[in-house]
């Protein structure tokens, strides 16, 4: 995953149009069976649940603590349970969001234009429909209580000239993590975990850092804790953490000062 690069941009080829992101996912989804398997060997119990749509979670469980990571479809459900499907969410609809915060009428009275097809009570209509989608999560729980839900970002950079990294391939990352700021306050505790690869160390680029300082700056709110992960060092710090609460119910530390 660190050494993961993509292929040189091409000319008038838009964003979204190159499928290289689906090829570091492919290392991601071998990264979470290898952890599944570490687990099972070390006495955790294994069960498969249903999350939304077709995605499938591997319930691990050591004493009271379980813990939800990504599994394949093709491992199917031994028992879906609709309490955690709702912890397993990655899919919030901009509609249901509004509606908790600030509320439908607000957003039409402090938001809609005066004039246009989405004025005054038609601008809902604006937004109806559409929703913010993250890549993954991972859930803990200990005695049937939601202990933390980590949403996963998984995200990859290239450089064409390779000197620095190529530009505009990270708004969307920017976006997810004001949209993480929304889904978290429906949570207990929600943090953001950011997978990417090596190449933003590799390359010169303005992103690292800002990630970081991002991070670190949300860590003066008790609500919000982000993490960005382009290291094999990093990855294991993350899943170590993960094996630590799950085994020995070590608090899980997150933020980059570890």
């Amino acid at each position: 995953m660190e050494a993961f690069e993509a292929s040189e941009s091409v000319a008038n080829t838009g964003t979204g149009a190159r499928r290289e992101g689906e090829d570091f996912e492919r290392l991601i989804a071998r990264l979470w069976q290898c952890f599944r398997r570490v687990a099972e060997a070390g006495g955790a119990q294994v069960s498969v649940v249903a999350g939304v749509g077709t995605r499938r979670y591997a319930k691990l469980t050591v004493g009271t603590r379980s813990m939800f990571v990504p599994t394949s479809a093709s491992d199917g459900v031994t028992h879906p349970n609709a309490e955690q499907s709702r912890w397993l969410e990655v899919v919030f609809g901009v509609n249901d969001l509004i509606a908790a915060f600030p509320t439908e009428a607000e957003v039409v009275r402090k938001y809609a234009p005066e004039s246009g097809p989405y004025a005054g009570a038609q601008y809902p209509t604006i937004y109806s429909g559409l929703s913010t989608k993250f890549d993954d999560t991972v859930v803990l729980v200990d005695g049937g209580v939601l202990r933390e839900k980590i949403m996963m970002e998984y995200k990859t950079a290239k450089s064409s000239a390779g000197r620095q990294i190529d530009g505009n391939a990270h708004e969307r990352l920017s976006f997810q993590i004001m949209q993480y700021l929304e889904v978290a306050t429906r949570y207990t505790k929600c943090s953001l975990m950011v997978m990417a690869n090596g190449a933003f160390i590799r390359y010169r680029n303005k992103y690292h850092v800002n990630f970081h300082v991002q991070a670190d700056r949300l860590t003066n709110f008790a609500w919000f804790s982000m993490e960005h992960a382009c290291t094999a060092t990093e990855y294991t710090r993350f899943l170590s953490g993960l094996l630590s609460w799950l085994f020995e119910g070590t608090p899980r530390t997150t933020g980059i000062n570890r």
